[in-house]
């Protein structure tokens, strides 16, 4: 077989274990495109945000491709920032291209700071990245291409945003398609693209308010696919509310259902605990699920407010009692930093969840991400952060830099002892 006319390797560094959906996605997408059939040839490298910027530059360097695609988060931007900028001194000819939810907000910002990048991919990128590697092969400008920003000479140039795709099923199965081999506990599934709930501190919704789906016919096939796999006993799915409404809930069981008999688990699905009752953890139970995670991220009636979420104390407390007669472990999540929470807000959350004993209990510092109202709005709110990834809160009007800290420590000890009541 000839070689490609293009050597494109995508790159993502992922947590240990798991693999990179979206890397999988564009890939599928570019070689299901007939105008890049023959022409353009791809290896996917899946590594982890443990592994050294060096080491990441030798693995890259050393496959000598034209087009290097890396997709980027607030976790690894910044061992991906350091192997491009070794990546470009050991070969300067490749064209470095960056896509995800840390650079597509900013992506100007990521332009200017970092000179070995060539170009930036917002948004959704399958339909963009396949032409931007067409641009490539026919030599024109990347800044033309609707969803990306470049540079053009010595000028940084972004084109018009590009219209989100209508028909999900266009994007070919990157399972399906075989592009992606599944890997126990780290295959995910999505059923639908965007997020009902537009959360102040979350880039889920990317902006968008509106819930795309995939079809059951192609989310079945997926679920079909991913649990025939030998050797397969747990995947999950990245869907922003597994149940989102209680037909799309009792379809997934149904589906799953036959896979979970078997032994198949759905682990560590994220779920509006609120619209849970003893009927739809039934639901969730014959669906396979071992492992829910969900808020209440605040109890605080002021952050609430400000980062537009809801929470109704009964309705969740009845949710985590009706999931733990089900047998299903509840991780519930807080935030430490959210801008309208002080310390003592931030305790009485901890209390109310160590009084419930879900199973899990998790907290987290804020991460003011790109995008997000919280980001938009830092200083009318008086946020301080970290303006590197990954963009930790530092302080806010609520609560001081100390008491954070110092929140944050008493935090760690009583989660940590929490775990430990177990043992």
């Amino acid at each position: 077989m000839a070689e490609p006319l293009l050597k494109v390797a995508l790159v993502a560094l992922n947590s240990a274990g798991y693999q990179s959906l979206a890397l999988g996605y564009l890939q599928a997408y570019a070689q299901a495109d007939r105008k890049l059939a023959g022409k353009v040839g791809f290896h996917r490298l899946d590594l982890t945000v443990a592994d050294d910027p060096w080491w990441i530059a030798f693995r890259i360097l050393g496959m000598r491709p034209d087009v290097v695609g890396f997709s980027v988060t607030c976790w690894n931007a910044r061992a991906v920032y350091d192997a491009c900028r070794i990546i470009s001194h050991g070969d300067p000819g490749i064209v470095i291209v960056l896509g995800g939810p840390e650079v597509g907000p900013i992506a100007e910002q990521v332009l200017a700071d970092n000179p070995c990048v060539h170009a930036v991919v917002r948004g959704e990128g399958e339909e963009t990245f396949a032409e931007l590697m067409d641009c490539f092969l026919r030599n024109r400008r990347a800044c033309y291409v609707d969803g990306v920003s470049a540079r053009k000479g010595d000028e940084i140039v972004s084109a018009p945003d590009r219209t989100l795709i209508g028909d999900l099923d266009s994007i070919p199965s990157p399972y399906l398609t075989g592009v992606m081999t599944p890997v126990d506990g780290g295959a995910y599934i999505e059923g639908y693209r965007g997020c009902p709930h537009q959360c102040g501190y979350c880039f889920e919704g990317k902006g968008y308010s509106r819930v795309r789906s995939f079809s059951q016919a192609r989310v079945a096939a997926e679920i079909a696919a991913i649990a025939g796999t030998p050797g397969i006993g747990t995947f999950s799915f990245i869907d922003s509310v597994f149940n989102l409404t209680n037909d799309r809930l009792h379809w997934l069981a149904d589906a799953m259902e036959p896979y979970a008999k078997r032994g198949t688990r759905l682990h560590t699905i994220e779920i509006d605990i609120e619209r849970v009752d003893a009927a739809a953890a039934t639901e969730l139970k014959r669906a396979g699920v071992v492992s829910v995670e969900t808020g209440p991220q605040s109890i605080g009636e002021k952050a609430l407010g400000i980062c537009r979420r809801g929470f109704d104390a009964d309705r969740f407390t009845a949710g985590v009692a009706a999931l733990k007669r089900a047998g299903i472990s509840v991780e519930c999540d807080l935030i430490v930093g959210l801008p309208g929470d002080d310390a003592y807000d931030f305790l009485a959350g901890l209390r109310l969840l160590v009084a419930l004993d879900p199973g899990t209990i998790q907290s987290s510092t804020l991460h003011v991400l790109p995008g997000t109202p919280i980001m938009l709005a830092a200083e009318e709110l008086g946020v301080r952060y970290d303006p590197v990834p990954p963009h930790c809160v530092i302080s806010t009007s609520d609560i001081p830099f100390t008491d954070l800290r110092r929140t944050e420590v008493l935090s760690y000890a009583v989660t940590t002892a929490y775990a430990a009541r177990l043992g």
